[in-house]
Protein backbone atom coordinates (compact mmCIF):
# COMPACT_ATOMS: atom_id res chain seq x y z
CA UNK A 1 0.00 0.00 0.00
CA UNK A 2 1.24 3.45 -0.87
CA UNK A 3 1.05 6.12 1.80
CA UNK A 4 1.78 9.73 1.01
CA UNK A 5 2.65 12.03 3.86
CA UNK A 6 2.67 15.77 3.61
CA UNK A 7 4.70 17.83 6.00
CA UNK A 8 4.78 21.60 5.81
CA UNK A 9 7.08 23.73 7.90
CA UNK A 10 6.09 27.38 8.15
CA UNK A 11 8.49 29.83 9.70
CA UNK A 12 6.48 32.75 10.98
CA UNK A 13 8.33 35.77 12.35
CA UNK A 14 5.30 36.68 14.45
CA UNK A 15 4.45 33.78 16.82
CA UNK A 16 1.23 35.47 17.93
CA UNK A 17 -0.36 34.90 14.56
CA UNK A 18 -0.12 31.17 14.10
CA UNK A 19 -1.16 30.11 10.64
CA UNK A 20 -1.81 26.57 9.56
CA UNK A 21 -1.86 25.51 5.93
CA UNK A 22 -5.28 24.55 4.64
CA UNK A 23 -5.92 20.90 5.41
CA UNK A 24 -8.58 20.23 2.81
CA UNK A 25 -7.93 20.06 -0.89
CA UNK A 26 -10.49 20.39 -3.63
CA UNK A 27 -11.91 17.15 -4.98
CA UNK A 28 -10.40 17.64 -8.44
CA UNK A 29 -6.89 17.90 -7.00
CA UNK A 30 -7.37 14.78 -4.89
CA UNK A 31 -8.65 12.86 -7.91
CA UNK A 32 -5.70 14.06 -9.96
CA UNK A 33 -3.26 12.83 -7.32
CA UNK A 34 -5.02 9.48 -7.04
CA UNK A 35 -5.13 8.89 -10.79
CA UNK A 36 -1.58 10.03 -11.59
CA UNK A 37 0.17 6.71 -10.87
CA UNK A 38 -2.38 4.46 -12.63
CA UNK A 39 -2.33 6.83 -15.60
CA UNK A 40 1.47 6.56 -15.82
CA UNK A 41 1.31 2.76 -15.61
CA UNK A 42 -1.41 2.68 -18.27
CA UNK A 43 0.62 5.00 -20.48
CA UNK A 44 3.66 2.75 -20.15
CA UNK A 45 1.60 -0.32 -21.10
CA UNK A 46 -0.03 1.40 -24.08
CA UNK A 47 3.34 2.76 -25.22
CA UNK A 48 4.86 -0.70 -25.04
CA UNK A 49 2.01 -2.20 -27.04
CA UNK A 50 2.21 0.50 -29.71
CA UNK A 51 5.98 0.08 -29.99
CA UNK A 52 5.58 -3.69 -30.29
CA UNK A 53 2.92 -3.31 -32.98
CA UNK A 54 5.09 -0.91 -35.01
CA UNK A 55 8.07 -3.22 -34.61
CA UNK A 56 5.98 -6.18 -35.83
CA UNK A 57 4.67 -4.14 -38.77
CA UNK A 58 8.27 -3.50 -39.82
CA UNK A 59 9.64 -6.93 -38.95
CA UNK A 60 7.07 -9.14 -40.69
CA UNK A 61 7.60 -7.74 -44.23
CA UNK A 62 11.37 -7.77 -43.75
CA UNK A 63 11.32 -11.39 -42.64
CA UNK A 64 9.18 -12.36 -45.63
CA UNK A 65 11.55 -10.52 -47.96
CA UNK A 66 14.56 -12.15 -46.31
CA UNK A 67 13.02 -15.60 -46.69
CA UNK A 68 12.37 -14.99 -50.39
CA UNK A 69 15.94 -13.78 -50.94
CA UNK A 70 17.33 -16.78 -49.05
CA UNK A 71 15.21 -19.19 -51.08
CA UNK A 72 16.30 -17.59 -54.37
CA UNK A 73 19.95 -17.74 -53.27
CA UNK A 74 19.60 -21.40 -52.31
CA UNK A 75 17.96 -22.21 -55.65
CA UNK A 76 20.75 -20.42 -57.50
CA UNK A 77 23.34 -22.39 -55.52
CA UNK A 78 21.66 -25.68 -56.37
CA UNK A 79 21.49 -24.80 -60.07
CA UNK A 80 25.13 -23.81 -60.03
CA UNK A 81 26.05 -27.06 -58.26
CA UNK A 82 24.27 -29.04 -60.98
CA UNK A 83 26.29 -27.30 -63.69
CA UNK A 84 29.69 -28.06 -62.18
CA UNK A 85 31.75 -31.03 -63.25
CA UNK A 86 33.42 -33.40 -60.89
CA UNK A 87 36.57 -35.04 -62.16
CA UNK A 88 38.79 -37.71 -60.79
CA UNK A 89 42.40 -37.95 -61.79
CA UNK A 90 45.42 -40.05 -61.01
CA UNK A 91 48.99 -38.80 -60.85
CA UNK A 92 51.11 -41.09 -63.00
CA UNK A 93 54.52 -39.61 -62.27
CA UNK A 94 55.86 -37.19 -59.73
CA UNK A 95 59.19 -36.71 -61.48
CA UNK A 96 60.07 -33.27 -62.69
CA UNK A 97 60.34 -32.94 -66.39
CA UNK A 98 63.25 -30.62 -67.10
CA UNK A 99 62.32 -30.23 -70.75
CA UNK A 100 58.96 -28.58 -70.03
CA UNK A 101 59.10 -24.81 -69.60
CA UNK A 102 57.80 -23.31 -66.37
CA UNK A 103 58.57 -26.33 -64.26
Amino acid sequence: MLKIYRKVVVINPNPDQAQLPPATKPLSQRLTELLAIPAMIGGAIVGTLVFSALFAILLIPLSILGFKVWRAWRTAQRQQAEQTLDAEYTVVSTERDENRPGR
